[in-house]
């Protein structure tokens, strides 16, 4: 008794829509590169949002060391809270109180010239993207 294998099938795979090889790009491709740096003034305050789970802006520069105010207002749904800390995170420079959301707060600290970490000090919010850097030149 012969043997009957069905042939290969030749129609092409069902075409996919191009808002969704758009959407997997887009996926893909977040995060990719590090955010432009924001320029502060030496007379304004350094303004910093926080929401789930990311630092508005997430990398700021100051022209000179000295006394500098940051203004940190909660955009989010959930409590924050500012931390600003030494580059290798091993110093704290200043510390904000918890912010319920649509809270905001003044911190003023001394910066020498360096580089600084932001980030949020709620429990994990940090290793989920909540962190960020200050540059004093």
């Amino acid at each position: 008794m012969p043997l009957h294998l069905p042939a290969p099938s030749l129609a092409r795979p069902p075409a996919r829509p191009l808002a969704i090889v758009l959407a997997v790009v887009a996926l893909l491709c977040a995060g990719c590169g590090s955010p432009a740096a924001v320029d502060v003034a030496e007379t304004e305050p350094v303004a910093v949002a926080m929401s789930e789970f990311r630092l508005t802006p997430q990398s700021v520069r100051l022209q000179g060391e000295g006394e500098r105010t940051f203004e940190i207002r909660n955009e989010g749904t959930m409590v924050h809270r500012f931390e600003l800390r030494s580059e290798d995170g091993t110093r704290r420079l200043a510390l904000g109180e918890p912010l319920r959301p649509g809270e905001s707060q003044e911190l003023t600290v001394r910066l020498p010239r360096g580089t600084f970490l932001m980030r949020c000090a709620q429990e994990r919010h940090n290793t989920l993207g909540e962190h960020g850097t200050v540059t004093v030149l």
